[in-house]
């Protein structure tokens, strides 16, 4: 797995257990500690930026969507797709698609049945939304 995806995978964890856990991100970072030094600063990098614009990115998150409630989302989807857009908006240069693709795999992997569909719906969304291709 090269760094960015297992600093992925390890952000998701470290902002669910934040999220439901109610734990701090240094007690949370803990179980990693072994894990290579470029994926934990890209997980840190990912993690901080999601928290700090936590209100920014779940306002976008409630924007796309549809016949839906933010508050009846998973933790996981909700945390994957707020990862990925603070990812898309904040640290990705060109290549969304990798970011969409691996936010789906991380779906199928932590989510349940329909996780990966839904992720990739709502990133999908947000992209041609951000490309100004369908008006909201």
């Amino acid at each position: 797995m090269n760094p960015k995806s297992k600093g992925r995978e390890i952000a998701l964890s470290v902002l669910f257990a934040v999220d439901l856990g109610k734990n701090s991100v240094p007690d949370a970072f803990l179980p990693f500690k072994y894990e290579s030094p470029v994926s934990l600063e890209y997980a840190l990098k990912l993690v901080q930026g999601t928290l700090e614009n936590l209100n920014d990115v779940d306002e976008k998150i409630k924007s796309l969507l549809k016949n839906w409630s933010f508050d009846r989302l998973n933790a996981v989807d909700k945390n994957i797709l707020r990862l990925a857009i603070f990812e898309i908006e904040n640290l990705a240069s060109e290549d969304y698609g990798a970011i969409v693709f691996e936010a789906v795999e991380l779906a199928k992997k932590f989510g349940d049945l329909n996780s990966g569909d839904f992720v990739n719906g709502v990133l999908r969304s947000f992209l041609r939304l951000k490309y100004g291709e369908i008006e909201t």
